[in-house]
């Protein structure tokens, strides 16, 4: 597959895709966030400046004196375009830059901030048209596509001339950007799920707040306890999500949703379908908003509004949490276990390399700084996101010690799952969410819903 098929695989196909804040984001209702890999949820914030298509220059100048001081290497230059979509991490992003010219000074670092629908076509266009940025971001259900297209650059050569060890990243999501044996990117940072609870619902209510050692049952018990019958406060929100729902039970069950080799849909399976059953059973229970109720209003939005005891959520949500009245009452805990299994899906941002970028010297040094430990602790002293070099993330923890964080790092280290993708996740993603939001809107029973999802979804990785 080459860049000018790229535009056949549909600019709309990459439109849906518009997923994590993780990092990412789904087909899911939850919300749209810049780290999640979801591809269907409300945004409820802000993701690029008002003029978000003005370039954001950093290009510190130095003398040769003080060049000479710092070390700097003058003999790489050049500008280097870099494209992201979370407006919340461009002054994560400048003080990098501010950093890597103390090193490279000769080398401009222009940011270009998008929102997150914007991004994906402008990528699309000039992946197909040949102006694109040299560095930018790329996610788990879009790296098959821009790899097979012929679009990103491999940087195995670089990594074997460069200090980056690969196995000072989580192993699975170096894998997740390591495409038909060649390594595309390095994780920048990493996103895992929990369940976010309101503390003060749980006091109103007499019932202890839940532990990391919590199984289903507790939560769907909590949840029961937890509903009042006036429907003013639910016990948990059950939307359709993917990412912080359904692909955590799923695994947790012991399914799968697409197989090791891609060939095939997991859907077909008792396991996968008792994943999503978990889910759809929470709706007949009562114990959650409607599920046409959490498309109108998203989890999210109910939750902070006080209105949801519980509420699944990724490491990115702690951002929202800081910003809201209720942050003084809101923790978090590690997913349940089912049937003594724990899962949850693990999912993080990578920075790619333009395979016919005009300075491959320079994208790449920018790129070599961005996984190494400035930039990593950078990310964990800014908040912009758990960063994924071994080691750092604790930063990130210890900033915010009034929440039980540790969860998603334990999570990451013990029974994390990468988010599952393959070269046409968008298509075969939306015939699932169009097929199993029937089962969460109790018109189908999961079983029907499941096995149509696996019919249509092998049709499509039939042809990639």
């Amino acid at each position: 597959m080459k860049k000018k098929q790229l535009l056949a695989l549909g600019l709309a196909a990459i439109m849906v895709m518009g997923s994590l804040v993780g990092c990412g984001n789904s087909g899911g209702t939850s919300e749209k966030e810049s780290g999640s890999a979801d591809t269907e949820t409300e945004d409820i914030t802000t993701d690029a400046d008002p003029d978000e298509n003005q370039d954001t220059s950093v290009d510190e100048e130095a003398d040769s004196s003080d060049n000479e001081t710092a070390g700097g290497d003058n003999s790489i230059s050049g500008e280097v375009r870099h494209a992201f979509w979370d407006a919340a991490q461009q002054s994560y992003l400048e003080k990098c830059a501010e950093e890597f010219n103390k090193l490279y000074p000769n080398i401009k670092i222009t940011l270009e901030p998008n929102v997150w629908d914007e991004y994906w076509t402008k990528l699309e266009a000039g992946a197909t048209g040949g102006s694109i940025a040299d560095v930018f971001w790329m996610n788990g259900p879009n790296i098959t596509k821009y790899a097979q297209g012929d679009i990103l650059m491999p940087i195995d050569d670089l990594l074997e001339s460069s200090d980056l060890d690969k196995s000072n990243y989580p192993e699975g999501l170096v894998n997740l950007y390591n495409i038909d044996g060649k390594q595309y990117a390095l994780p920048k940072d990493f996103d895992t799920i929990g369940v976010w609870y309101n503390k003060q619902i749980f006091d109103d209510a007499g019932v202890p707040y839940p532990t990391d050692d919590w199984t289903w049952e507790d939560m769907a018990d909590m949840a029961k306890q937890l509903t009042k019958d006036d429907g003013s406060v639910y016990g948990i929100g059950a939307p359709y999500d993917t990412q912080v729902g359904i692909y955590n039970t799923i695994y947790a069950s012991g399914g799968e949703i697409i197989s090791a080799d891609k060939k095939s849909s997991g859907y077909d399976q008792p396991e996968t379908q008792a994943g999503v059953e978990c889910w759809v059973d929470l709706q007949k229970a009562g114990v959650s908003p409607s599920a046409s109720s959490l498309v109108e209003t998203a989890a999210n939005v109910q939750f902070l509004s006080g209105r949801l005891a519980m509420y699944w959520g990724g490491s990115w949500f702690l951002a929202q949490v800081l910003d809201s009245d209720l942050k003084d009452q809101i923790d978090v805990v590690e997913l349940p276990s089912i049937n003594g299994k724990k899962a949850t899906v693990i999912h993080g941002l990578g920075n790619c390399i333009y395979k016919d970028t005009k300075n491959p010297e320079a994208a790449w040094k920018w790129v070599e700084f961005l996984a190494g430990e400035t930039a990593n602790e950078l990310s964990a002293e800014t908040g912009a996101a758990i960063p994924a070099l071994k080691g750092t993330a604790e930063g990130w923890v210890n900033k915010n010690t009034n929440y039980n964080l540790q969860s998603f790092i334990k999570s990451s280290e013990e029974y994390s799952y990468a988010y599952p993708a393959s070269a046409n996740t968008a298509e075969w993603e939306q015939y699932q969410a169009d097929n199993l939001k029937k089962a969460f809107n109790l018109e189908v029973d999961v079983k029907e819903a499941c096995e149509a999802v696996a019919e249509q979804m092998n049709e499509v990785l039939a042809n990639e």
